[in-house]
């Protein structure tokens, strides 16, 4: 099975051309995207309706058992395309092919999270209506009839999510719709979906299913392309030169010129692509949301950015929650840098509205993270979480807070986009273990620098990339020392002693801001313990008595 890549290696565009440098090394380089608006040629409409089709083909032979290079071949002879052509078919099929598979693993997995998590929350449903019946009360009866529908329909969707992956792992074929599902349905009900014909139905159809080619650059070919050319005409003008496949070539001759235009940032980096010899792999598209109009995206390589970034300077934490993203600079000693003494704390509310709307905000709030970071030229650290499974896991834990956050697409996105970024500017991103990384912000630094519980939690994630250990608090192990096995305080706390303190603080309910007042807390949760421990409490009374005064005293 293949190793898994990390998530800073799924989100970078940084990779290794082949050329090397003076010791052997690889030479890093980017990965950048440059979109431009093309003029409307019938050469687009027609191959880009044949090579959907000769697409959708290659990707049933793939399913069938064919290899790329089998693909390539038969395609040639089969369509009468040249070989660069074939190659690009082949090479597009295989990466569809591969997220289709990749997709259907996620989707079990998912299943799996779900289901069993989905399970235990029945079981304990279950459990707790028992406990009402045992003592029926009028309290205990409240709201009883309403639960039990819960835990009906909820059974009801288990047991669909489980027929779901049953088939989803005796399939052996895998099922896509090219143009979508919904377009597909609206056939059997055209006058719902207002379509006046079967026939106006079909051409959407057909138009859904085209308008899209794609061509694999080589940096050591004329344009950088074989078959998609790429030339400069001067000032902001290039030239894209497609060769046309040989069954089109009596309409269109051999070859077909579309001038476009790019500026800015994105004319130096293609330039700097061609001269290069960098790869150009072309994609042209239709945007029907746009009156139809075809765009070019070239996908090159440029020179990869210094990284200006140092942990000698400190570290900038991240922290994602459900309503904001939260962050705050750290020095290079741990402690937040104040500035007219205030932190440099940042807090930004998760954008809410339509896509596009979300995006744009993301991106406002990225650009703002990256260019602190430039200011104290230091890393950026952010939680290494899995939100897909996540969100599996947790779906059946009541919070419709953090469930609507997990749910919410903007963190994949948000990483994405700060990787992106950062990268382009030279800076770092780090990407840390997020265990615990509330309850210790909460516990060690809320009260002691008057931060947020958020905020708190970015502190130790930036601690955390600059290589703190977070030891459980003098006091707090002084204290509940009765409470603690001696592999509790194990690498400052992780052998078990920050979910002792995590679970305490979880079934005494013992809520946020509480804690700014630690002393309260503690000797709470020392009475709270030795109630729950009968046994302890004759044996350890006086000691009970004496850190009670100590913890009055601190």
């Amino acid at each position: 099975m293949a190793k898994k890549k990390s998530l800073y290696a799924e989100l970078t565009h940084r990779s290794y051309s082949r050329q090397k440098d003076d010791s052997g090394n690889r030479i890093p380089q980017l990965r950048r995207g440059i979109e431009a608006q093309l003029p409307f040629h019938p050469f687009l409409e027609d191959w880009g309706l044949y090579y959907q089709s000769f697409f959708r083909s290659a990707v049933n032979q793939l399913q069938l058992g064919q290899t790329e290079d089998q693909i390539e071949k038969q395609f040639q002879e089969r369509f009468g395309i040249e070989w660069a052509w074939a190659d690009s078919l082949a090479t597009d099929a295989k990466s569809t092919y591969d997220q289709l598979v990749t997709a259907r693993e996620n989707r079990i997995l998912e299943l799996t999270k779900d289901i069993e998590s989905g399970w235990k929350a029945v079981s304990e449903g279950i459990e707790d209506l028992e406990n009402r019946l045992k003592n029926p009360t009028r309290k205990n009866l409240k709201g009883f009839e309403k639960k039990l529908l819960g835990l009906e329909s909820k059974t009801s969707r288990l047991i669909r999510k489980q027929s779901e992956k049953d088939r989803l792992l005796s399939q052996k074929r895998l099922h896509v719709c090219f143009g979508g599902a919904k377009l597909f349905n609206a056939q059997h009900h055209l006058e719902a979906n207002d379509y006046n014909s079967h026939g106006e139905w079909k051409s959407d159809w057909d138009k859904y299913r085209s308008g899209n080619f794609y061509s694999v650059g080589k940096g050591t070919t004329p344009g950088n392309n074989r078959v998609a050319g790429i030339f400069y005409q001067g000032d902001d003008n290039f030239t894209v030169r497609f060769s046309v496949p040989g069954f089109l070539r009596e309409d269109y001759g051999q070859y077909v010129y579309l001038t476009f235009e790019v500026t800015g940032q994105r004319k130096h980096d293609l330039l700097y692509a061609l001269e290069s010899n960098k790869p150009v792999t072309v994609q042209c598209f239709r945007r029907e949301h746009k009156s139809d109009q075809w765009y070019i995206h070239l996908t090159t390589y440029v020179q990869d950015v210094p990284r200006i970034s140092s942990l000698k300077n400190g570290c900038i934490g991240i922290d994602l929650n459900a309503e904001t993203i939260d962050i705050i600079y750290i020095k290079r000693d741990g402690n937040p840098l104040r500035t007219s003494g205030k932190q440099i704390i940042l807090s930004f509310s998760i954008p809410t509205g339509t896509t596009g709307q979300n995006v744009a905000v993301l991106r406002d709030i990225v650009c703002e993270i990256v260019r602190l970071a430039s200011i104290y030229q230091c890393p950026i650290a952010c939680e290494n979480l899995d939100f897909s499974l996540k969100k599996a896991q947790l779906r059946h834990s009541g919070s419709k807070q953090y469930n609507r956050m997990l749910s919410n697409f903007i963190y994949d996105k948000f990483r994405s986009f700060l990787v992106v970024r950062a990268e382009k500017y030279g800076i770092e991103v780090k990407f840390v273990s997020p265990y615990m990384t509330s309850v210790i912000g909460m516990v060690k630094y809320m009260t002691k620098y008057g931060l947020n519980s958020a905020s708190a939690a970015a502190m130790v994630i930036a601690r955390r990339a600059l290589g703190f250990k977070e030891y459980i608090p003098h006091l707090w192990l002084k204290t509940l020392s009765p409470f603690f096995a001696p592999e509790d305080s194990k690498d400052g706390g992780f052998g078990g002693g920050w979910g002792k303190i995590s679970y305490w603080l979880k079934i005494y309910s013992i809520r946020r801001p509480r804690l700014f007042q630690p002393d309260t807390v503690l000797r709470f949760l020392l009475d709270s313990l030795t109630a729950a421990s009968p046994k302890k409490t004759k044996r350890r009374r006086g000691k009970v008595t004496a850190i009670s005064t100590t913890v009055e005293t601190a």
